[in-house]
């Protein structure tokens, strides 16, 4: 049997974009005498739908186009797998359609939809209607001449070893398929590819694992569908972060064949920060190209943070597409702009300088009588980040493009930016990247040649919102701060046991666990931050306005 496995990069809610693609995949895989064609979880809808999956008529519309499938499909001898909404807008399934002969052959749905997009969204065995067996989760298994097939959707498979088919050697499948829809998080390809092994060798059955890619605005799925024998030897394991194919042979007696054996992939440091850059780009291109916008725009302000998003946009979008704002006022250091001209050099994107000393000086004497003797403050050092925001949203709003943000985790966790500001933008890039993240990535994109200027790179983090600022003189070292907040974000840790964690003063994890939580009406007004990680602030960590807990 000739299973074709189909990675594809579907648009949410753009159901007919996505039938098009799935029907494109299916006559090519046909043309190669592929037996059975894998789709993704919701291939066919694009993920993640949120409240789109209630609206009156989008599982219709998922319906009609699966029609529209089986219809182009013909009198193929394939048969094919594809993920998609089924249901009404009461309950609304994860389901997915076997297709085959020209018309829908099979409807499975998933048990267990457990993740924070899914939950009151899909339902699952507790609803009406579901056909679930009274002795736990429901068992899906196609019959072929060449073995049995049992399909799993999504987080099903942390179930699987509960069915009663791996019960005896007589009843077991030949071969596990799971379709997922799989959201990027650090460290989750090899997580992925360790526990795929690790369940066929507990199950001695082998899996193909079929998932989609591409970026949804704050989301990222990374693909990377992979295939293992029944002893948990990884066979082939697919690109990700793209659209990829590839057709493999299997029966249920010499199981996979011209396949050659790789060894699992090892994480590291280095690995992290590729994938990381990778789902970045990932991210930023998908954002633009299924929004409709061409073009972005950045405040270049000769830090490592705007050099960063800029280069990711370059990679992204081209450097034709990429506009740089420098921005100087009266505490701009001379490197801030001849840096930011430099880096915009290396990049090959225009930069325009657009001094603010004018319209600072502006604002300040309206404000006088008002301020009166007040000494200067946060206040007098928010307007300068304010006038920049409103400069660029100007461009933005004059030329059709989009601004990026170049906020990183370790500000918005602090707070320390400001609203209206440096905060605008449609999409924040670095927001789940801690600064020293932002620094492991800088050196990535300079790998191969200076394209972050190393004046970038080894130079204090500084607003220069007032004479002589640096970070430090508001924020502990970055490592410091860095460290303190993992425990206290991703670890979930108590004061007294992150102060133990990261040899740091009680007193000091005190002050930047009351600065996380008294900021987190900033992060409500942040824009979608491109997850990277399994707690990113505003999606995984979102916590109610009071500070005293």
């Amino acid at each position: 049997m000739k299973i074709a496995i189909c990675q594809i990069n579907p648009t949410a809610g753009d159901v007919a974009a996505n039938r098009d693609k799935i029907i494109d995949r299916l006559a090519a895989a046909s043309v190669q005498g592929a037996d059975l064609v894998l789709f993704g979880e919701l291939a066919l809808s694009g993920a993640p739908l949120f409240d789109l999956v209630s609206h009156p008529d989008f599982t219709d519309r998922c319906m009609s186009a699966l029609s529209d499938i089986a219809d182009a499909e013909g009198g193929r001898a394939c048969m094919s797998l594809i993920g998609m909404p089924t249901g009404d807008g009461d309950d609304v399934f994860d389901s997915v359609c076997v297709v085959a002969g020209g018309k829908m052959a099979d409807c499975f749905s998933k048990a267990m939809p457990l993740s924070r997009d899914e939950a009151g969204r899909f339902s699952g065995m507790d609803a009406p209607g579901f056909d679930a067996p009274d002795d736990g989760m429901p068992q899906y298994t196609i019959k072929t001449e060449h073995g049995d097939i049992l399909v799993v959707i999504g987080d099903d498979i942390q179930f699987i070893d509960t069915l009663d088919c791996f019960s005896s050697e007589e009843t077991s499948p030949d071969l596990i398929v799971h379709l997922a829809a799989k959201r990027f998080a650090h460290s989750i390809i090899e997580e992925d590819a360790e526990n795929y092994s690790a369940l066929a060798r507990t199950l001695k059955t082998p899996i193909v694992s079929c998932g989609i890619v591409g970026g949804s605005v704050d989301t990222v799925y990374h693909g990377g569908s992979m295939v293992f024998d029944k002893d948990g030897t990884m066979l082939l394991k697919m690109k990700n972060f793209v659209e990829d194919s590839v057709i493999i042979d299997f029966d249920n007696r010499h199981g996979f064949t011209g396949l050659f054996k790789r060894p699992l992939p090892v994480d590291g440091k280095s690995a992290r920060t590729r994938h990381a850059y990778r789902a970045m780009v990932t991210a930023t291109r998908d954002y633009f190209a299924k929004s409709g916008f061409k073009r972005a725009t950045i405040g270049l302000s000769g830090g490592i943070d705007s050099a960063v998003v800029a280069a990711i946009a370059v990679e992204a979008l081209g450097p034709q597409c990429v506009q740089g704002v420098t921005m100087p006022s009266r505490y701009s250091s001379e490197g801030s702009v001849s840096d930011s001209l430099q880096l915009a050099a290396n990049l090959g994107i225009k930069c325009e300088k657009l001094p603010i000393e004018d319209v600072f000086s502006a604002s300040l004497d309206t404000l006088a009588p008002l301020f009166g003797d007040a000494p200067f403050s946060v206040a007098e050092e928010n307007m300068q980040s304010r006038i920049r925001g409103m400069l660029l949203m100007a461009v933005s709003n004059k030329f059709d493009t989009l601004v990026l943000n170049t906020t990183n985790k370790s500000e918005a966790a602090m707070g320390y930016g400001t609203l209206y500001g440096d905060t605008n933008g449609a999409l924040s890039i670095l927001g789940d990247l801690y600064k020293t993240e932002v620094y492991d990535v800088a050196e990535y994109i300079n790998r191969n040649g200076e394209i972050i200027p190393m004046s970038i790179m080894e130079k204090a983090p500084s607003a220069e919102l007032r004479e002589g600022q640096k970070d430090s003189d508001s924020l502990p070292a970055y490592d410091v701060l860095d460290s303190v907040l993992y425990c206290l974000i991703e670890e979930n840790m108590s004061v007294m046991d992150c102060a133990a964690e990261c040899d740091v003063p009680v007193d000091t994890v005190v002050w930047i666990d009351k600065m996380l939580k008294i900021n987190e009406y900033k992060r409500h007004q942040l824009p979608p931050i491109v997850s990277l990680s399994r707690m990113t602030l505003t999606r995984d960590r979102c916590m109610p306005l009071i500070v005293r807990y």
